[in-house]
Parts: structure tokens; C-alpha cells; sequence
């Protein structure tokens, strides 16, 4: 069971990449996360809207 779940928004698959690798070797294994990889700036911002309505519905009240 996860104690934290955590969401990275990124610019770019490279930054995916990295993180993919850098992450477990710096979380603790009792935290998850999902990294979502966008294209470009430009783009992130153009759907971060919607993302961000999307996850009022998604979180617990805690």
C-alpha cells in the first residue's frame, strides 16, 4: 500500500527518461508516482487545465 502517490508533469520524454531512472533510487519504496510527459511547454499548458479539474475529482478529501 502507498503512503504517497506523487504526479510529475513534464515538458519532454527526456526529462521521462531521467526521472524514471532517478526516482526509485531517491524515493522511499512505500511511495508511487506517475510521471506524464507532455510535448513541450506549450503543450503542458494547453492541457493543464483540464489535468488539473481531472484531478480534483481523482483526490480523496484527505
Amino acid at each position: 500500500m502507498s503512503i504517497l502517490h506523487l504526479e510529475f508533469l513534464v515538458e519532454e520524454a527526456s526529462l521521462e527518461s531521467a526521472l524514471s531512472q532517478l526516482l526509485p533510487k531517491i524515493l522511499p519504496s512505500a511511495v508511487t508516482f506517475k510521471i506524464h510527459a507532455f510535448r513541450g511547454k506549450t503543450d503542458l499548458l494547453a492541457k493543464l487545465p483540464n489535468r488539473l479539474k481531472g484531478y480534483q475529482a481523482w483526490l480523496p478529501p484527505d
